[in-house]
């Protein structure tokens, strides 16, 4: 550009009001707006006048449509003339107040508009009429994503079905009622809340139970939300191999995305509680005590959630098993168990492979197709027995009374950390009214 040329930029846009009221107005804008002073000047015939900073400036042009469906929008009625001031503050209410304390008469108290904005209306001294807006932030979505997945299946509709809600994306406040009325609602033998990770974990969990107990193990209910993160590529391309970590019941676990959508999951260490009667066992379950067996015999076991392991002599005796809800849940209590899980191990099939059945009427779940938090203590324990070798991996079928048949890997390493590796499919998604769409009722 020449330099006798002259740039069509507009450097500033200055708004000049004539007041008769001129002190009153320069308190209101100046001390209760808190606009601050840039200059001052007086001239003859007590001319005055001030400057003041009102931030960034922009001209709004509106058609007469636009300025009417304002005036409805924030004040319900038409009362706007040709030219309005409106100026953005961190918080509308509290400065609407403070304008009205200085004299500004209320025209309409502060109003969430449809574009996610607080705004109100005043009347102020120099005759102009003001909005005051805050805005909001994006608007929070009314529902998020929810999901059911198949973990530990062999094909779709096979499996433990697993409800999937997604929290990644949502800023607002969750009730801690609502997470057991959406596991209700859902009535999975478990679903679990997908939140956004912290602190070096990529995510973290929770899960509860259809009767909305939370639950802390890492099973089938963390397998299955990892799946549906994968395949619906919230967490981008993966290359087999990757190394994950997920934070579940306040722990920190390692998790391993494996080719074909398979996942090794770590559990921690094995820790070996209580032993229980097998008398009461069998009774428990409708069998016969010589149905137990006592090499291992019925103990619980923890790898992140503490369940009784209860191997039984003969597959039978497993098809056999009824369950007695109150007997189970004494026996399970004596022992200071969650649930109960009984294994016959297969001398018949390649590799170490058990057929299992897992109870836990405390929490609601009466019978489930498939249980990575049980599968973990079963392959710590025959392992303790010499029955696993180290690194080896155990198969696990479960599900095959309820119909749901499901496959299970676990292995226990030279540390004694335990891996229960599987994958799922995902066959239903949807949207669920998301916390703030949703008044739970009280616990």
């Amino acid at each position: 550009m020449a330099q006798n040329e002259r740039s069509n930029e507009v450097r500033q846009l200055r708004v000049v009001v004539e007041a008769a009221d001129y002190d009153d107005a320069v308190a209101l804008y100046q001390d209760a707006l808190g606009l601050k002073r840039q200059a001052a000047f007086e001239g003859e015939g007590g001319a005055r006048v001030v400057i003041l900073d009102a931030g960034r400036a922009t001209l709004e042009i509106a058609n007469p449509a636009q300025r009417a469906m304002i005036d409805d929008v924030e004040v319900g009625r038409q009362v706007s003339p040709r030219i309005r001031l409106a100026f953005e503050v961190d918080d509308a209410t509290t400065t609407t107040d403070a304008l009205v304390a200085a004299g500004a008469d209320l025209v309409a108290a502060p109003t969430q508009t449809p574009w996610n904005s607080l705004n109100s209306r005043l009347d102020t001294a120099g005759g102009l009429q003001i909005t005051l807006f805050q805005e909001l932030g994006a608007r929070q979505p009314a529902s998020v994503p929810f999901a059911l997945v198949d973990v530990f299946g062999d094909a779709p509709l096979t499996g433990n079905p697993l409800g999937v809600v997604d929290l990644t994306d949502w800023d607002g406040p969750v009730p801690e009622a609502w997470y057991s009325t959406v596991a209700r609602e859902l009535n999975q033998s478990e679903t679990t809340f997908i939140l956004p990770g912290r602190d070096g974990a990529v995510r973290e969990l929770r899960s509860y139970t259809a009767g909305g107990v939370e639950v802390f193990g890492a099973g089938h209910n963390s397998l299955g939300a990892w799946y549906w993160l994968l395949a619906t590529g919230r967490l981008g391309s993966l290359a087999s191999g990757t190394e994950i970590v997920q934070r579940i019941g306040g722990r920190d676990l390692p998790l391993v995305v494996r080719d074909g959508g398979h996942i090794d999951m770590g559990q921690t260490a094995a820790s070996f509680g209580a032993y229980a009667d097998p008398a009461l066992v069998a009774g428990a379950l409708g069998l016969a005590v010589d149905d137990i067996s006592d090499a291992p015999a019925p103990q619980v076991v923890n790898t992140g959630a503490g369940h009784l392991m209860v191997v039984l002599q003969s597959r039978a005796a497993l098809a056999a098993a009824t369950l007695d809800k109150s007997a189970l849940v004494a026996v399970a209590q004596t022992v200071q168990a969650q649930g109960v899980y009984l294994a016959w191990r297969s001398d018949t099939e390649p590799q170490p492979t058990v057929h299992a059945r897992f109870f836990n009427p405390g929490v609601g779940l009466d019978e489930d197709p498939a249980t990575g938090s049980a599968a973990g203590p079963l392959a710590a324990l025959l392992h303790r027995h010499e029955l696993l070798a180290t690194d080896q991996r155990l198969t696990i079928v479960q599900g095959e009374e309820m119909g749901r048949r499901s496959t299970i890997r676990a292995a226990v390493a030279a540390d004694g950390t335990v891996t229960v590796s599987g994958r799922g499919f995902v066959t239903v998604r949807g949207s669920i009214h998301a916390p703030s769409a949703v008044t739970p009722p009280s616990a």
